[in-house]
């Protein structure tokens, strides 16, 4: 008989014990989501604060900073350089001015893949340039290199008849530290009337509609921004 009661005294405790860690397992579970629930909205609302603490430095309102017009971290300005065009005009960030959104179209001569888009080139800046605010440049990048590039920047214009200003541009000073960094050619860029750099540029030829559909984008970037800036 005491056998018996020592055994049943041993499967009272056995289940105590069983019953205490499923507690102690539960109330670890309620912890942890306790927890998580506490600190979701926390960081929620350091998210929701950043943004209002950087207007705050700024000394702006939220409603000024949610309607600025967004620019890529890697944005730059054109800088001052000295052009002219096909028929000896000065041109220079003054005539960029005019502008709410200018296309830029680099290239250089001996760039057989910008000489082979020209054609389809003077289609896309006639189209481009239909839009109020919107203009159409290229700029070559070598033409003042030495007298064979000056001559063939002036064969390939003369071949092509550019339907817009197809600028010699002086590569010198920081429009020369500019055009270094760019590493694929043709590059089209879009800057707004101040000369800021919007969007990402176009890498490659313009025959491709997912291309042009990319340049439309910068070209409505910019513009939105020239609207800021007046």
């Amino acid at each position: 008989m005491k056998k018996i009661n020592k055994i049943l005294v041993l499967a009272l405790m056995g289940l105590t014990l069983a019953s205490c860690n499923n507690q102690a397992n539960k109330d670890v579970d309620e912890k942890a989501k306790v927890e998580t629930k506490e600190e979701m909205p926390a960081e929620a609302d350091k998210k929701e604060e950043a943004p209002a603490k950087e207007a705050k430095e700024e000394g702006k309102t939220m409603e000024e900073t949610e309607g600025e017009v967004a620019k890529p971290e890697s944005a730059k300005s054109l800088p001052e350089f000295k052009s002219t065009d096909q028929d000896g005009n000065p041109f220079g960030l003054e005539d960029i001015a005019k502008n709410d959104a200018t296309v830029i179209n680099l290239w250089f001569t001996g760039c057989s893949a910008c000489i082979g888009e020209m054609d389809e080139l003077n289609k896309v800046a006639d189209d481009l340039k239909k839009e109020d605010g919107v203009d159409f440049i290229s700029m070559c990048t070598d033409v003042n290199y030495d007298q064979s590039t000056k001559e063939a920047y002036q064969r390939i214009v003369k071949e092509k008849k550019p339907t817009y200003k197809a600028l010699a541009v002086e590569n010198d000073g920081d429009m020369k530290t500019y055009l270094e960094g760019i590493f694929v050619y043709p590059t089209t860029i879009v800057v707004d009337n101040k000369g800021n750099i919007i969007g990402d540029p176009v890498e490659g030829t313009l025959l491709e509609k997912d291309q042009i559909a990319k340049l439309k984008e910068n070209i409505k970037m910019a513009k939105e921004s020239s609207q800021k800036n007046k």
